[in-house]
């Protein structure tokens, strides 16, 4: 068991037959020390979004997950396949289960995916990947130096973000896939 206070997000939690994935958490403090937890859940069993409301002090169960290695290995029709690390075992998964991981996923990269039960709850991606850029418009020769000029580019999944620009089309960048945003050239 845990507080409401202690959630955080990628956390599964039990309520009454319900599996909820922690996706947003909100603390919203009041007068006399009063603190109320607002958090947004996904439904892993109904796929559907719920808000709930929390004392900070209100008790929940928590849920261990299951957690392997797989390596992502081809897209087909609106599935991802990936393989277990190590047993070999193949499984697909449906783009709307993957959410914002199919903007960052590209052939051979490890992720860990977490399951209850065996049903799918999440796909976990590394803190950052390497992404080529396949569009993007050309540098002006005097707004390279600082970096604070932007534009957007296309990476190569179709994800579009914005860059310096000193970047250019052909590049290897690195991306954080928590915030999706740019993080630097990739070495």
């Amino acid at each position: 068991m845990i507080t409401a206070m202690w959630l955080k997000s990628g956390w599964v939690i039990k309520i009454g037959n319900d599996l909820l994935l922690t996706l947003k958490k909100e603390i919203h403090r009041g007068g006399r020390w009063a603190t109320n937890i607002k958090v947004r859940f996904k439904n892993v069993i109904a796929w559907t979004t719920v808000d709930k409301v929390f004392d900070s002090e209100e008790k929940l169960e928590d849920i261990v997950l299951e957690r392997s290695k797989f390596e992502f290995l081809y897209e087909s029709a609106w599935e991802y396949y990936f393989m277990d690390q190590e047993t070999y075992e193949q499984i697909e998964i449906n783009v709307e289960d993957m959410w914002d991981a199919v903007n960052f996923i590209t052939p051979s990269l490890i992720v860990d995916i977490q399951r209850y039960e065996w049903r799918l709850v999440w796909v976990i991606l590394p803190a950052s990947v390497k992404l080529l850029i396949t569009e993007c418009e050309p540098g002006v020769k005097w707004n390279t130096a600082d970096g604070r000029v932007t534009k957007e580019a296309i990476l190569e999944t179709g994800y579009a973000i914005k860059v310096p620009g000193f970047v250019e089309s052909g590049e290897y960048v690195m991306i954080n896939t928590e915030s999706g945003e740019y993080q630097e050239r990739a070495k």
